[in-house]
């Protein structure tokens, strides 16, 4: 693969955002743990970085607000099962909603580890700030 800007050179990595060819002369930072071709794309990589932040965040409130409504209909669902034992005598409904009451706070309980398990992504990417490159291994052994 050539370099997208020198046609002689051979490619020794890729744009994270973009993913064009770069040489040895077009890489900005070298050292840098993620390689882009401008501060365009590096930009670019940021907002998108950003994005995945926030919709991990929202991904949580939003497993939390689900756990907390299937608890809430999972008690109602017991009370319901517990009012037809004693004003109904009907076996069906009683076990019905008996068994809606436990599907409901199981997933109730399922929606809250859900809410706890991005946590560590959310530690784990804010552990590497945003703006900061990542090297593009090459395919060819040797070169990196």
């Amino acid at each position: 693969m050539k370099c997208i800007n020198h046609n002689a050179a051979d490619a020794v990595a890729v744009c994270m955002y973009c993913g064009r060819a770069l040489c040895p002369a077009c890489i900005q930072t070298p050292t840098a743990s993620r390689l882009v071709c401008s501060s365009v794309c590096d930009a670019a990589l940021e907002r998108t970085e950003r994005a995945v932040q926030l919709l991990l965040e929202k991904s949580v409130q939003n497993a939390r607000a689900s756990a907390f409504y299937c608890y809430l209909c999972g008690g109602l669902s017991a009370g319901a099962a517990v009012a037809a034992w004693f004003m109904l005598p009907s076996p069906f409904l009683i076990y019905f909603t008996g068994a809606c009451a436990l599907v409901l706070f199981a997933a109730g309980f399922w929606y809250g580890r859900g809410a706890k398990s991005p946590k560590k992504i959310l530690s784990n990417s804010s552990a590497t700030p945003p703006h900061t490159l990542h090297r593009v291994k090459h395919a060819t052994p040797g070169i990196e």
